[in-house]
């Protein structure tokens, strides 16, 4: 197993054998699986697009399921860079949050075998509500709005698991990685519960289109960000920031904290001392690596030892959460104080690194 195909982080039970699709993807949805969004008046259309403009700031954490046409590039923006207020200053530091969106796209969540709560499972809960604190220190935080259920921007364009297509592409030369055939590509293929997600195979162009509508405006925006910290302060390091459950496929216990460089080649192993320390001193107990370290963006966008660096920070949840799809309130305060510490801690640091 390479270093960046760490097993999957929401699954903390043994992998079951996983379904096969074999229909073709039909023109159209049968209106008996159309939920009820799909067919909402124009009012009410604004309304959630406004929910969805502000979901970090949104009391509701539930899922929202908005028309594809409504999802489109003019109307809608599928990524958020959160940006400091204009009192604060600006940071070396980038966060990302590529995993915490709710949002699912009707056409999607109707032509999925999986109901919504089942297809929320591949959520990292509510992470998004955790890093927000770091504005206030001058920190931009770049988050996707859309369901990792639908596409995983953790992952790269060509991380296709050809079961699902209709019609593979013609260079099927590449061997998949562990990811996609564990059914977590790209496009995921499986719940966290690991149960297919779609009833019929998706044509090719339905990838090319998620990209569009999703993917590449949020490396587009992650790109953006540390292009500008780099110009700015010589320097800069990301964040990539998701949630793990409280035991491992085995059911033994994670620590609070999992920080992932990819085995040292992402990130600084001075600094990397240094983190683990504040977070031990901060009352939370710290690993590395193990069994998470590091997906796409912390591969992408990092390399130790050089002028941009990343890091993965996987959160247990039980740290922030009182059940599921609830939020413990003082668990939330004292995960979001840690990591506005971590934040400002290397922002602090000297321009060499």
């Amino acid at each position: 197993m390479s270093t960046f195909e760490a097993t999957d982080p929401h699954s903390g039970r043994p992998a079951k054998p996983a379904p096969q699709l074999t229909d073709s993807l039909s023109e159209t949805t049968p209106a008996e699986f159309l939920p009820k969004s799909a067919g909402m008046h124009s009012g009410e259309l604004t309304s959630l697009l406004k929910s969805a403009d502000t979901i970090t700031n949104s009391a509701s954490l539930g899922p929202i399921i908005l028309p594809l046409i409504s999802l489109q590039p003019g109307t809608f923006n599928a990524v958020e860079t959160l940006h400091p207020q204009d009192h604060t200053g600006t940071s070396s530091v980038v966060l990302s949050c590529p995993h915490a969106g709710r949002i699912y796209p009707a056409e999607f969540i109707a032509a999925s075998i999986a109901d919504i709560t089942d297809l929320r499972g591949l959520e990292d809960f509510s992470v998004d509500q955790l890093i927000t604190g770091a504005l206030n220190y001058g920190i931009p935080c770049v988050t996707n709005k859309v369901a990792r259920a639908y596409i995983d921007v953790n992952r790269p364009v060509d991380a296709l698991d050809h079961l699902m297509l209709s019609s593979p592409p013609a260079s099927n030369h590449v061997k998949p990685s562990r990811h996609v055939r564990a059914g977590y590509g790209l496009l995921p293929r499986l719940t966290a519960a690991r149960e297919v997600i779609h009833r019929q195979l998706l044509p090719h162009d339905e990838v090319e289109s998620r990209i569009a509508l999703v993917h590449q405006p949020y490396h587009s925006a992650v790109q953006a960000a540390l292009t500008y910290a780099r110009s700015k302060f010589g320097r800069t390091i990301l964040i990539d920031c998701h949630s793990m459950p409280s035991h491992d496929q085995q059911n033994r216990p994670l620590a609070d904290i999992i920080l992932g460089d990819l085995h040292h080649t992402t990130f600084d192993q001075k600094i990397g001392k240094m983190l683990t320390s504040l977070i031990e001193d901060t009352g939370f107990s710290v690993a590395w690596n193990s069994p998470y370290a590091g997906g796409y963006i912390t591969k992408n966008y990092g390399r130790a030892n050089s002028n941009q660096q990343s890091i993965q920070i996987e959160i247990n949840r039980r740290l922030y959460m009182s059940g599921k799809y609830e939020l413990n309130d003082k668990g939330v305060k004292r995960v979001s104080s840690l990591i506005t510490k971590l934040c400002v801690a290397l922002s602090d640091m000297p321009a060499t690194i």
